[in-house]
């Protein structure tokens, strides 16, 4: 194991549980307290359902900003910009809702920022990836997926809310590219495998 390697996959952090209990439940109340005390009444009743009221507006946002791929665009970014200290040749790379992935076929390497874990670049030897596969549907998307320590991973090259036949030019574009990187991961799988 070199010495960035990870050990333990970690899809989600304690930092994306702190981002959702912090605006989904902390803000709401905050929000509510804030409003109660500056009609100058704070009742319990009154706290209560406002409290409830704003987190239901704050879990639709959050709900709204996972499904995009936004929650956490910001930390990912930030973090991604310690990928050029590593001592890998990460030459290809894919950015997706569910994160980031770098590619160092060469030398058999991975490279992962989740966006549930946006504070931590997570490195892996390619030997640890199993069944990645394109999934190629108008119906469900267009998508490439692979295991990762028994966790699957899910990196969508088509964002749409509507459907899209394999066929046509965005869609033949979208496989395409599933494809390219879904043959990049098992060349590095193979580069890992040789070492």
């Amino acid at each position: 194991m070199k010495a960035h390697e990870t050990e333990k996959f970690e899809k989600y952090g304690s930092f994306f549980y702190l981002l959702l209990i912090g605006v989904g439940v902390v803000l709401p109340f905050v929000i509510a307290l804030g409003t109660c005390i500056s009609s100058g009444e704070i009742r319990v009743d009154i706290l209560l359902s406002m409290t409830l009221v704003w987190a239901f507006i704050a879990w639709m946002f959050i709900i709204m900003m996972i499904a995009y791929g936004k929650l956490t665009t910001v930390f990912v970014n930030k973090t991604a910009k310690g990928i050029d200290s590593l001592p890998y040749n990460f030459n290809s790379s894919f950015r997706s809702r569910g994160g980031v992935l770098y590619i160092d076929v060469e030398n058999g390497m991975i490279g992962f920022i989740s966006s549930y874990n946006p504070m931590k670049i997570q490195i892996f030897n390619a030997a640890r990836i199993d069944k990645a596969e394109s999934i190629a549907s108008g119906a469900t998307g267009i998508r490439f997926v692979f295991y990762l320590d028994g966790k699957k991973i899910t990196m969508p090259t088509l964002l749409t809310n509507r459907v899209v036949s394999t066929k046509s030019g965005i869609g033949a574009e979208a496989v395409s590219k599933a494809d390219t990187f879904v043959g990049l991961l098992q060349a590095a799988k193979r580069q890992a495998e040789a070492k």
